[in-house]
């Protein structure tokens, strides 16, 4: 059975993961709960969990300096509610950051990423999935979007526009087509020569009576044209 210890100095907070965390894995073992990094410490020293959900900013220790100190085969998840320490967290080897509100949704590929890495055995193959996360600064401060979170890429010149979601963009100095070779082809899907879009991100694809052909995403005003040589992508659904 898989073990996992929480801490974070929210009690409601605290609880709400809990809740979330065993309604997408009933098998988990929560062994521990902490209120602040200090507590945290002496429990995973205690428990020896499999996995760790650690607040970064809390009390004490913080979960940073925390993350430095857990044994090897403890894994790590960041929960927090600030996105600027998102670099730093997958510096630490962090399996995920989560951003709060954790939505079940959200959690849920957590979940699915921790049991793949789990029961991952010695010298088994690992499907490379590209990079978790997009980063550009914007004036004075570095912005990240998660890969999860992006909806649609959008070529300008030499450069691509990144929309999450929420409506945040992001300016890459990278094309597109040197950037989607990165991402992971069963979830971003390039449409045109100058649009990629998220899979998960379609709401309905529109054929029109002229012979075009739009997809619409959830939540943006305007649909994406479909070019005749990616029309294939969207046959039988």
């Amino acid at each position: 059975m898989t073990t996992a210890l929480l801490a974070d100095d929210e009690p409601v907070l605290l609880d709400e993961l809990r809740t979330l965390l065993l309604e997408a894995w009933p098998a988990l073992d929560i062994v521990a709960c902490a209120h602040n990094g200090t507590q945290a410490q002496r429990l995973i020293a205690e428990h020896r969990p499999d996995l760790a959900f650690l607040d970064i900013r809390m009390p004490g220790i913080d979960g940073l300096a925390l993350a430095r100190l857990v044994p090897a085969g403890t894994q790590i998840v960041f929960v927090t509610a600030h996105a600027e320490h998102a670099l730093e967290a997958f510096e630490h080897a962090a399996i995920d950051y989560l951003r709060k509100p954790v939505t079940p949704s959200r959690l849920a590929l957590t979940v699915q990423r921790l049991q793949a890495r789990l029961v991952c055995a010695p010298g088994a193959t690992i499907v490379r999935q590209g990079p978790r996360f997009l980063q550009a600064w914007v004036g004075s401060n570095l912005r990240v979007i998660e890969m999860d979170q992006i909806a649609l890429l959008r070529s300008e010149l030499r450069h691509t526009r990144v929309t999450s979601f929420e409506g945040q963009a992001l300016l890459l100095r990278t094309p597109l087509g040197e950037l989607v070779a990165q991402l992971d082809p069963s979830l971003f899907w390039q449409v045109h020569r100058s649009a990629a879009i998220n899979a998960r991100a379609i709401e309905r694809v529109e054929r029109r009576d002229d012979g075009d052909w739009l997809v619409h995403l959830r939540g943006m005003a305007d649909a994406v044209p479909v070019s005749r040589m990616h029309r294939g992508r969207f046959k039988g659904m």
